[in-house]
């Protein structure tokens, strides 16, 4: 879930409600408001944290500022995939010392890398970086895998046509831009996708803010809503083991 826009206090305060109901938590601006190393360890005590840092500069800066989240144990950490394969690769790397050097009972920091914002639409991607975001996703996944970079994050909308390259399968897929049916669509949103629909096109972990922050009246709490979301979640999966075991003889 991600915890945007908020006080820490209050995330904190959010974090112990919804403690099991989902996976963890992305932080972004709560990295600047407490400091990577609170914002990372307190709510980790809630679940697991993603920190959100989007990370996009010159190799030693990206390797050194990955080195603060590794240290603080953060099991996802954010670099863009426009920073390059040799920074990105530096990110791992440092990750791999820091939790050597702490042990095997240390979290080893996977990094993800940021392909395309789901905020872009397909003109802007197309005056940023040159080409449609279906391609551009894929070349960033593919820069990704060089780098051996475990994960990426892109919109649920090109899920499906990375489906179609098998090099790119081992890579989980982390996808924003979710938005329920129940809820309405954010402004600030180009690519988005409900949660059905990105689990059922191969997503790995949905990350979801104000679906669960401003649920409807008639949704009813924050617990009301995560709990909502996990169930289509879940129905997602069964439909998808279903068909897997149509198709095994």
């Amino acid at each position: 879930m991600a915890l945007d826009g908020i006080s820490f206090e209050e995330a904190l305060e959010i974090a112990e409600t919804l403690k099991g109901s989902v996976m963890g938590f992305k932080v972004n601006d709560l990295l600047d408001l407490a400091g990577p190393d609170k914002a990372v360890r307190e709510l980790k005590r809630y679940g697991a944290v993603m920190a959100d840092p989007k990370l996009n500069d010159i190799l030693n800066t990206v390797k050194n500022r990955m080195a603060v989240y590794a240290e603080a144990g953060a099991q996802i950490v954010t670099v863009h995939a426009t920073c390059g394969i040799e920074a990105m690769n530096a990110a791992v790397k440092i990750s791999e010392e820091i939790h050597e050097r702490k042990g095997q009972n240390s979290v080893l920091s996977q990094v993800a890398a940021v392909t395309v914002l789901t905020s872009i639409g397909e003109e802007e991607c197309n005056l940023t970086f040159g080409g449609p975001s279906k391609a551009k996703v894929l070349q960033f996944a593919r820069n990704a895998i060089v780098a051996r970079v475990p994960a990426i994050v892109c919109s649920g909308q090109e899920l499906e046509f990375l489906n179609k390259f098998f090099e790119l399968n081992a890579l989980a897929k982390i996808t924003p831009g979710i938005v329920p049916e129940w809820f309405e669509k954010p402004s600030d949103q180009k690519r988005i996708t409900t949660p059905e629909m990105a689990i059922e096109m191969g997503a790995t972990i949905l990350v979801i803010g104000r679906a669960i922050l401003k649920p409807p009246k008639e949704i009813g709490s924050r617990l009301d809503a995560a709990n909502r979301i996990q169930e289509a979640v879940e129905k997602a999966r069964e439909k998808i083991n279903s068909a897997k075991q149509k198709i095994v003889p």
